[in-house]
């Protein structure tokens, strides 16, 4: 009686294995898929750079560009741009050379900066999660026969352990994302702050460095160049209280204290983005007054 009844069962526990580990294969498959849907989101996001107008299509050129990527591609992009170990060298800005410095570009750039020991722990563990996610796709069945009970076994156990490895990835790889969202939205708090705004439309950073090539002052100071030209065009010397009353009438908040300075003159010092030079006032002002401040742009070299 057991000698017949033997086959039997062991052929129902096969079954019921097999059923075990393809559901624990579709377990691991689809945690797998929410891991790179994530590590996706985050490559996509970790840095950005551009003309502020260019900044959407730069992110959904970004965003386009790793959909086809591997998992080991995405973990490589990782490690070598987010992580970064405390004794290694930074990883490159965004390239804006060659780029006039009177350009506005936004460059923004998130970081996880760990020490040497832990950094390589994190890209072994995640050169083991690359691997194990290839043996599940490509070798579970040339390592596992699933027509043998034992094997059968050992494949439950095997794809147990692997959700378990798996699902502890993804949950670290959550806490950056959340990480990575809060240092966003942070930023995203900044730049509406009325501190951004004046280092963005005015060139003075939060801790009172001025940008010259595009503050106010000076934008104003080619403008009031432009409205106060005469016939002999561009490149004219424009005496300077006459541009320091253009700008009151159509720039008033633009003033040498708002960026440290004492006088216009010490502007023009400052900035260094014009030619400066003394000479007789222009006709109808009174010569007994002296010399007068002239400025123009200087000239590219």
């Amino acid at each position: 009686m057991d000698a017949t009844a033997s086959p039997a069962v062991d052929g129902t526990r096969l079954a019921e294995l097999q059923r075990a580990a393809q559901h624990k294969l579709g377990g691991c498959l689809l945690r797998l898929q929410q891991y790179e849907r994530l590590l996706k989101a985050m490559v996509a996001n970790m840095d950005l750079a551009g003309e502020p107008d260019q900044l959407q299509a730069v992110r959904d050129e970004r965003v386009a560009g790793v959909q086809k990527t591997t998992l080991g591609g995405l973990v490589s992009l990782l490690t070598g741009n987010y992580l970064s170990a405390e004794s290694g060298s930074a990883p490159a800005e965004s390239d804006a050379t060659n780029r006039s410095s009177s350009t506005l570009w936004f460059s923004f750039q998130q970081r996880m900066v760990m020490s040497a020991d832990r950094y390589e722990a994190i890209k072994a563990e995640l050169k083991v999660l690359v691997d194990l996610r290839n043996e599940l796709v490509h070798h579970l069945l040339e390592r596992f026969d699933l027509g043998q009970l034992d094997r059968s076994e050992a494949a439950v156990a095997y794809l147990d352990q692997s959700r378990a490895i798996i699902d502890k990835h993804y949950q670290t790889l959550r806490t950056w994302a959340e990480q990575m969202d809060h240092v966003r939205a942070f930023a995203a708090s900044f730049m509406d702050s009325p501190a951004f705004k004046e280092m963005l439309i005015d060139g003075i950073a939060p801790d009172g460095q001025v940008h010259w090539p595009i503050s106010g002052i000076v934008s104003s100071l080619r403008e009031a160049e432009q409205g106060l030209a005469t016939s002999s065009g561009v490149g004219s010397w424009i005496e300077l209280n006459a541009a320091i009353a253009w700008i009151g009438k159509h720039h008033p908040d633009q003033t040498p204290k708002r960026y440290g300075c004492s006088s216009w003159r010490q502007v023009l010092h400052e900035c260094r983005l014009f030619e400066v030079k003394k000479q007789a006032p222009t006709e109808g002002v009174n010569s007994t007054h002296g010399t007068v401040v002239c400025y123009r742009s200087r000239r590219e070299e």
